[in-house]
């Protein structure tokens, strides 16, 4: 998913230098403002600094067509992610008709009212400028999650969000030049536990959906994989400097060659679930 030199969102390797020590002190802390649920925009906007291969035979078809709600509400979050991918890596002569097919999702979902003229706006006002469309596309899924809860979407949203987490696993994981060859994704797939948790926390509520309750399983069967890393618990030490607290120790867990392959084939499997 990343080309070499490590391209990143229209930053040069300078400039990505200088931030890429901040993104990783930040982006667990900034990983979403809504219910502590990252967008696939800023999953990519960590990943784009990392040490990858961009592959847009990753992403799924914008022509596919689903019915049902199930499959509608899965793949309308994979094409999110697959927008984000998109944008991330400035391939603007592409995403246009994965917002086609968002819009016409989004209709036979009956949430178009909450993206549809958001959808519009970024197209037209944006479509010359990446960087920004990226920005607010963040800003436009932050939004949206409330407005769906208000009219009574929540189910659909947990669906939404199930489907672009796993899109944006397979995505990472394609990104991959393997277990060990790209040790800053391995990293940010161990990193990738805090957001399923979150996101199975924010699906608990709509567990009485049988499909949510489905998918909330299957979270459950990738988070048991990674009872697999090795872990090693050191003591935590308080330490003050400069006025600020500093809490340093605890568990810190690092992916093996197992635990990678296994989590390689589930998402695989699930992801193929999802887009077929």
């Amino acid at each position: 998913m990343m080309v070499a030199g490590l391209i990143s969102c229209g930053e040069t390797s300078k400039e990505k230098d200088k931030k890429e020590t901040k993104l990783e002190d930040d982006k667990i802390e900034n990983t979403g403002i809504s219910f502590n649920i990252p967008s696939p925009s800023e999953q990519f906007e960590i990943i784009s600094y990392l040490d990858g291969i961009k592959d847009l035979s990753l992403i799924n078809d914008p022509k596919r067509r689903y019915e049902g709600s199930l499959k509608q509400s899965l793949n309308f979050g994979a094409y999110i992610a697959d927008v984000a991918y998109l944008t991330c890596f400035d391939e603007t002569s592409k995403y246009l008709q994965y917002f086609n097919q968002l819009e016409k999702v989004g209709k036979d979902l009956g949430i178009s009212e909450v993206f549809t003229s958001e959808m519009t706006s970024l197209i037209k006002d944006y479509s010359n400028s990446p960087d920004s469309l990226f920005k607010l596309s963040n800003d436009t899924y932050t939004k949206s999650f409330q407005k769906l809860i208000d009219i009574e979407k929540g189910a659909e949203l947990s669906l939404m969000l199930a489907g672009g987490w796993l899109e944006t696993m397979h995505l990472i994981i394609g990104t991959s030049k393997g277990f060990g060859l790209s040790p800053k994704i391995d990293k940010i797939l161990v990193d990738q536990k805090i957001v399923a948790e979150n996101l199975i926390d924010f699906m608990i509520d709509y567990q009485d959906d049988k499909d949510v309750l489905n998918y909330m399983t299957k979270m459950g069967k990738i988070l048991d994989l990674y009872q697999e890393l090795d872990c090693v618990v050191e003591n935590t030490n308080v330490n003050e400097k400069d006025g600020k607290i500093m809490i340093s120790g605890g568990e810190t867990c690092t992916m093996n060659k197992k635990t990678y392959n296994k989590l390689k084939e589930l998402i695989k499997t699930y992801r193929t679930e999802v887009v077929e």
